[in-house]
């Protein structure tokens, strides 16, 4: 499943302003993500919080909004998180394996 941001194309619209700065997502440049829409592919119609500086620039930040796209980037990352555990163990085992 690979999720890149050049697969979409979207039209931005920023966020209500309701509530304050409370529960704003930002970005990873620091500003406050703007939600978008896929308008083709196999997510057609799913939004998502992108970078506000996007197509010119952006910070590359992503996130699916709704609860489904939520958990599954979630465990997305969960194993990214243990296969970079298990390469780090793997690359030490062998270096202890080499003296």
């Amino acid at each position: 499943m690979e999720r890149s941001k050049h697969q979409f194309a979207t039209s931005g619209s920023s966020s209500s302003s309701r509530g304050g700065s409370i529960g704003r997502i930002k970005c990873n440049c620091g500003r406050d993500a703007v939600v978008r829409l896929v308008k083709t592919g196999p997510n057609v119609g799913l939004k998502f919080h992108g970078c506000p500086l996007w197509p010119d620039t952006d910070c590359g930040f992503f996130k699916w909004i709704g609860g489904v796209r939520d958990e599954v980037d979630d465990l997305w990352f969960q194993l990214f998180e243990k296969e970079t555990t298990i390469a780090e163990l793997e690359i030490h085992k062998k270096m202890l394996e080499d003296k």
